[in-house]
């Protein structure tokens, strides 16, 4: 692990954990079954991850955060998303045990209705920084960026990449701050979120190198800046303003929910044997239990 930010506090780790979960399922080989029948594989696969993260980074606070049934974004875009299919049934009967076996290993595990993970993430991020901890976002999603700043880092473990703000503006071309602005004028087909036609990348990473923010190019001339189409570009722009900002307010994570979280609750106390131990068995997952650190602080465990 790189240098952490100066700092009094113990950093805390923070788990996109759908994103693993779902990696696993279409990583693993759909073989994997508990001895019920029911698939595995994206509790197997998500398991590990969160075992490795323990294991490498040795986390003195830790937690995972789920996904809310309802985005408040569809309140604000009714199509948001909308191109997504439902996740296949043999997933979707796993996520509840992702759940499971996330607080059964020790970590601590947050979701809110009508909010999604990012929002889960971002929000106990700050509020975890402003206690004085350096954060990790443990993540692939390259819409986090937005999030990092001199206290809170990415750690994409698959690429084994850690992203502070320096290599943010590397790895997309603009500043953390600026992520939200450069989604709306490229949209995001994934999360159905407009957009500006006809701009792209390298335009937007342009635009956004001399403005600030989607107003700030709407209100310029632009005259030193090569861009090809320039004309046309700005005039989309400021057509299409205010369809540029919704999709600005649907990338945007908020850091504002109200979580109830302390430090004390994603302190990481280690897999609880009495539900771990059994719901491996159930999963068929008892080659994996050697790997989970155990406490054994628990009355009558062995009565």
């Amino acid at each position: 692990m790189p240098p952490t930010p100066a700092t009094n506090g113990q950093p805390v780790f923070l788990i996109d954990a759908l994103n693993y979960v779902f990696r696993s399922y279409y990583g693993l080989p759909a073989s994997i079954t508990a001895p019920s029948g029911m698939k595995t594989n994206a509790v197997l696969g998500y398991l590990r991850t969160l075992l490795r993260i323990i294991r490498d980074q040795n986390p003195p606070f830790i937690a995972a955060a789920f996904e809310g049934a309802h985005s408040f974004r569809r309140r604000i875009y009714a199509d948001y998303k909308a191109n997504r299919a439902a996740p296949p049934d043999d997933l979707k009967t796993q996520f509840p045990y992702c759940r499971r076996i996330t607080e059964a290993v020790g970590v601590a595990a947050f979701q809110m209705e009508t909010y999604e993970a990012d929002d889960v993430l971002g929000s106990l991020a700050v509020q975890m920084a402003d206690r004085g901890h350096p954060v990790v976002i443990v993540s692939g999603d390259k819409d986090l960026a937005q999030l990092v700043d001199e206290r809170i880092r990415i750690y994409d473990l698959a690429r084994n990449v850690w992203l502070d703000p320096d290599g943010v503006r590397g790895r997309l071309g603009v500043k953390p701050s600026q992520v939200p602005d450069l989604l709306a004028l490229l949209g995001d087909t994934v999360d159905n979120i407009p957009g500006i036609t006809g701009v792209g990348g390298k335009t937007a990473v342009k635009l956004l190198s001399v403005c600030e923010t989607i107003e700030d190019i709407a209100a310029s001339d632009l005259e030193n800046v090569t861009i090809r189409g320039r004309d046309g570009v700005l005039r989309r722009i400021r057509e299409n303003l205010e369809l540029a900002r919704t999709s600005r307010e649907l990338a945007r994570i908020r850091c504002d929910v109200d979580l109830g979280a302390t430090p004390e609750q994603l302190r990481y106390r280690k897999g609880r044997p009495r539900e771990i131990i059994p719901l491996c068995r159930e999963l068929g997952l008892d080659n994996v239990l050697d790997d989970i650190p155990l406490r054994f602080d628990q009355p009558g465990l062995f009565d």
